[in-house]
Formats: structure tokens, C-alpha cells, sequence
């Protein structure tokens, strides 16, 4: 299926088989500042997890709460909008979504609305049954781990056999960055050989994540940012949003691969519970709004028109060579902004001096 949405200052394609996507503004050389409508959707199908690991930014333990099959059905409904169709892809997340006891059953509804399904998992129940149904039928599946010990070869091998892209979603911290530095170097490309890619996920302190795991602005995390654009790593590679302030200061990586934070611009999360939020991190309920009290063309199209004017102020002061192309600092984590100098960043070096 292609869908394909156009207006004056935003344009979009995207072909549900393929995965391939592309978007411009005003011209083919301009980018748009946001979508009328949601490209992907983030959904939270449960926040129940059996496994507790200690990264755990939504806190999940074995509680049983799990978004019904007809709230997600009407989550589906409501990320279709009248003039601009479906959202074009959903990431499904937890909690561990393997262990929601309808989980076929919401991929099955999303495939029937023509929207790609997508899913990240620990791999645990991650099985040859479970494989062999979703074959055809989901775009990719990721999973993550916190060190490389973690991989498990033969849950790839269950993905890649049956035509299943893989990927291995990263948890980056101040521990993990060691053994990045040398996934980047190529040290680990017999482990990584069938992956299809490899995404670097910025530790964050929420839930169970504690704060003294946070990435440091150290030798190691310049390191790592060097071999990132000369990667001898086999699996192809990616960052998520958090990460990209850093890319675009202090690398020559090609912008136009690259994007800073779509969350609230071009895509969207829900959790179990309905709640709309612009990203899955968030750590407080300021931009939080229920699909039972507000219809998402409410939410996206009015109620997060000031969530993005606070974000394209950008204030960092930093003299950066992409800054046009950056969103800034991170709204909710000052940890992460790794390379932000803010108002207040001037005001300290005057007080000095």
C-alpha cells in the first residue's frame, strides 16, 4: 500500500511493503517543521514485564496491566484521520509485548488497517510458533539488551529464517559505551552477522534507570561519537533522537540522514492506559492527554501547538555548525543534553569573568 499526504508546506510517501519513506516541505530541498498528522505511533500495548530489568524507564513488573483488544482498536481508529489517512507505522512496546495475551490478535488489526506493525521485545518468549505466524505480517522486530553477553543468536536465527528483519536495540549508558566501542570497531561482526541493524538507545533516568548510569561527556563518549562515522561494524547502525544533538556538533555525519527529535512533530506516543504523550520518556504529565477525553486531531493539531513552539525556541547558545538543523536541548531530561550551552550557560561564564 502507498499512502501519500500533501499540502503546501508538508509532503509525505510511504510504501507499507517496502518501509521506504520520504518527506519534504515546500520543496523537494525543505524540510517541514511538523506533520498535520502522525507518521508513526509509539504504543505502550501493556506495562507488563516478568523479566525487571534495572533499565527499565517504564518501571514494568508482573502486574498484569495490558491495554484491552477493543482499546486498541479504537487506538488504531483514532490514528486514522479523514483528510490524511492512517499513521503509517506503529512501534509496538511494554512492558514485554510478547507477553500480553493478545498480541497476535493486535497485529492482525493493525495489518488489517494497513499500518506497518513493528515491535521491540527481550526476547524471552520470543518463539518458533510465535515467528512463523507474525512472518509477512510485521515490518521488524527489535531486540534489546544491555550488554552484548545478552544477544541470543538463536532468537535472530528464529527472525532471520523466516524473513524477519532483526534488530538489536542497544541500552548506551556509561558502562555499555566499552562494549559499543567495540561493536563500532568491529570486534563483535561474527555475533552481529545476521542483524539487521543496530540501534543505539541513550540511557535514561526514568523508572527504574537511575541516574548514576547516565552517559558522562568523557573520552569514552568522544570515542564513540568519533567511530561513528567510520564504523567497521557489519550491521548497519543508528541512533536514537537523544543522541543526535551529539552527532551533528561534533561529527561530519550528512544531516540529511539524520533527524533531531520528532517526538510531538512526527510522532506520537500512547500507553496502555490511553494517555497521549509527544515521547515515550516523558517525565511529567504537562503534555499528557487522554484519547477518551480528547480526539487525537485535538491533541496533535491543537493542544501540542505550544509543546512545539517551546521546543523551536532552541535556546542553546552554542556556536555549532547545525544548529538550524537541531531542536536543542532535551524538554524533559537536562542529563541528555549533552552538548547544549543555554542562556544560562552565558550568565555563569559572565558571573566568572
Amino acid at each position: 500500500m502507498k499512502i501519500r499526504r500533501h499540502s503546501k508546506n508538508y509532503n509525505f510517501y510511504g510504501d507499507t511493503e517496502t518501509g521506504v519513506t520520504m518527506r519534504w516541505g515546500s520543496s523537494i530541498n525543505t524540510n517541514p517543521e511538523y506533520a498535520p498528522w502522525p507518521e508513526l505511533a509509539d504504543i505502550s500495548i501493556s506495562n507488563h514485564c516478568t523479566k525487571g530489568c534495572e533499565f527499565c524507564y517504564k518501571g514494568s513488573t508482573e502486574n498484569n496491566s495490558f491495554m484491552l483488544l477493543d482499546e486498541y482498536d479504537y487506538v488504531l481508529s483514532s490514528l486514522n484521520s479523514r483528510r490524511w489517512g492512517n499513521v503509517f507505522q506503529v512501534a509496538l512496546g511494554g512492558g514485554e509485548p510478547l507477553e500480553h495475551p493478545s498480541f497476535i490478535e493486535i497485529i492482525e488489526k493493525t495489518n488489517k488497517k494497513g499500518i506497518i506493525a513493528n515491535f521491540t521485545t527481550n526476547g524471552i518468549h520470543l518463539d518458533k510458533t510465535t515467528v512463523k505466524y507474525i512472518k509477512d505480517k510485521v515490518g521488524a522486530a527489535a531486540i534489546s539488551v544491555a550488554a552484548i553477553n545478552e544477544l541470543k543468536l538463536d532468537k535472530i536465527k528464529l527472525l532471520t529464517e523466516e524473513g524477519i528483519k532483526a534488530n538489536i536495540h542497544f541500552i548506551l549508558d556509561n558502562t555499555s559505551i566499552y562494549e559499543a566501542i567495540d561493536i563500532l570497531k568491529g570486534n563483535y561482526n561474527d555475533l552481529l552477522k545476521n542483524i539487521n541493524g543496530i540501534i543505539f538507545l541513550t540511557y535514561k533516568p526514568k523508572g527504574r534507570a537511575s541516574m548514576d548510569k547516565c552517559l558522562n561527556i568523557d573520552e569514552k563518549l568522544e570515542e564513540f561519537t568519533a567511530l561513528a562515522e567510520k564504523s567497521m561494524c557489519t550491521a548497519r547502525i543508528g541512533f536514537d533522537a537523544c543522541f543526535v544533538p551529539v552527532l551533528m556538533k561534533y561529527t561530519d555525519v550528512n544531516v540529511d540522514y539524520i533527524d533531531s527529535c520528532e517526538c510531538g512533530f512526527f510522532s506520537v506516543y500512547i500507553d496502555e492506559e490511553l494517555n497521549v504523550l509527544p515521547c515515550s520518556f516523558a517525565n511529567n504529565q504537562r503534555s499528557s492527554y487522554n484519547l477518551k477525553e480528547y480526539t487525537m486531531e485535538t491533541i496533535w493539531q491543537q493542544k501540542y501547538e505550544n509543546y512545539r513552539k517551546e521546543i523551536l525556541k532552541n535556546t542553546c547558545i552554542s556556536h555549532c555548525k547545525n544548529k538550524i538543523h537541531c531542536r536543542g536541548k532535551c524538554i524533559y531530561y537536562d542529563k541528555l543534553s549533552f552538548c547544549y550551552k543555554g542562556p544560562e550557560t552565558e550568565k555563569k561564564i559572565l558571573e566568572v569573568y
